[in-house]
């Protein structure tokens, strides 16, 4: 069945590490080998409960502001971008079982796409290169999709609504499915609808953060789409 003059328009926003692809443990010795070789100094820490913006663009630059070295320049950040791809790359090469994706996700962009009246897009705090090559060991054509990337924004928020602005689309609604509490925060700042993903992350922390429909994977397809349909802007416990 086509689409209605007067029909909704939704966007269905994705983070993508924990929420498309299982890639967080493999991800994140690639990603402190990457700073390393890169900026010539260790990243203090992989708990990115720590950085006040949880994108690869806005822990380099916290992380160089804390070390009290200059910013990182573009052609830094691109130089990083290379080598943190190629660890991927060699990490992938070693241990393939490391870049899988969160069970059903494929499924569910494809069911997605051919809804009348639904657009799916990325919204991730990596960068651009280092996350379409995630998703391309997962079989998921990132670059046909719309999106945004840190290379886009320092801030989640920031490279939501630059997501939702490459659609095209003028929605009526907005969910966003994402695994950490960065994701929860963003959605309640904007006032979109939240799907929590529990595969690699705390469903406790995800309760603290606000979020009041979560997943464990999209196995269940119509459960799945069920917690799209029912999902709310999210409202963090008190004190968090």
């Amino acid at each position: 069945m086509g689409r209605h003059i007067g029909d909704p328009m939704r966007i269905v926003l994705f983070d993508i590490d924990g929420t498309l692809t299982a890639t967080t443990n493999a991800d994140n010795g690639c990603y402190e080998t990457a700073f390393e070789r890169c900026f010539g100094f260790p990243l203090p820490t992989t708990d990115w409960h720590c950085y006040r913006h949880v994108t690869d663009m806005g822990i380099i630059q916290e992380t160089m502001s804390n070390a009290g070295r200059p910013a990182a320049s573009l052609d830094a950040i691109a130089r990083f971008e290379e080598i943190y791809e190629t660890e991927l790359a060699k990490s992938f090469a070693q241990h393939p079982g490391g870049f899988i994706e969160v069970p059903g996700a494929r499924r569910l962009l494809d069911t997605l796409k051919a809804m009348p009246g639904v657009t799916a897009a990325l919204a991730t705090g990596g960068m651009r290169r280092t996350a379409l090559f995630k998703l391309r060991q997962i079989g998921v054509d990132g670059a046909a999709m719309p999106g945004a990337f840190a290379n886009d924004a320092i801030s989640r928020a920031d490279i939501a609504r630059t997501a939702i602005a490459r659609t095209g689309v003028t929605p009526d609604d907005v969910v966003y499915v994402g695994d950490g509490a960065w994701d929860a925060a963003t959605s309640a700042e904007l006032g979109l609808r939240f799907v929590g993903v529990c595969r690699e992350y705390s469903r406790d922390r995800l309760i603290a953060a606000g979020a009041a429909t979560i997943v464990e994977d999209y196995e269940d397809i119509g459960g799945a789409l069920n917690a799209i349909e029912s999902a709310t802007v999210p409202v963090p416990a008190a004190g968090t």
